[in-house]
């Protein structure tokens, strides 16, 4: 069974899956929403698309999605917390937005994989802790011939496991990023590709 919403107007929304309703989908446009999802035990999915409209199919691959018309989105809380035994997947759409915070938390074990997709926009802020037994994937990446300023991204990468990220922003100014890896003695790896005028500031940490 799948949950799906499409909201188009500002609502607070909260969507709690179990086992035997893992998946849910959320397609969101306006400002000022608020989007709790809570996830625990069984594998999981949860979507949400924020100033996105997606096309149908898209919602298969949470690291390989078309993005279908946009609209504005912004200042919108949007918090997905994902726990128990079996795989985790995450995956947020920022196509068109400004001043939205993203919080995402995968633990327990299984394997974690969170991806933020098409970020465009300013002074968005994306906090992502992977931690918990199992591999912990992260994917962070803008849209293409696309300008982000003043973007936040902070993310934790613990527990044993594989860990690996990739962060790939085009024509990004005045971003802040910090990477945290922990258990060195696992096979991490990362990666930052990064056009920018402007930088900002930029950590890899592994301890």
């Amino acid at each position: 069974m799948k949950l799906l919403l499409l909201l188009l107007f500002p609502v607070t929304v909260w969507a709690q899956s179990t086992q035997w309703n893992p998946n849910v989908y959320i397609d969101q446009v306006g400002d000022n929403n608020t989007i709790n999802i809570s996830q625990d035990d069984g594998n999981h999915y949860a979507r949400v698309a924020i100033g996105a409209n997606l096309p149908a199919g898209s919602w298969t691959n949470p690291t390989n999605a078309t993005t279908g018309t946009t609209a504005g989105s912004d200042a919108n809380y949007i918090r997905i917390t994902q726990q128990g035994t079996g795989d985790k997947k995450a995956a947020v759409e920022i196509p068109n937005g400004y001043s939205n915070s993203i919080i995402l938390f995968q633990d327990g074990v299984g394997n974690h994989t969170t991806a933020i997709q098409n970020l465009v926009g300013n002074a968005n802020t994306i906090n992502a802790n992977q931690t918990g037994a199992g591999n912990h994937t992260l994917n962070i990446t803008g849209q293409p011939g696309t300008t982000n300023s003043g973007n936040t991204i902070t993310a934790t990468q613990s527990s044993a496991g594989d860990k690996s990220f990739a962060l790939g922003l085009n024509g990004t100014a005045g971003a802040t990023v910090t990477i945290q890896q922990t258990s060195p003695a696992q096979a991490n790896t990362g990666s930052m590709t990064i056009q920018c005028t402007t930088c900002g500031n930029y950590s890899y940490i592994r301890n």
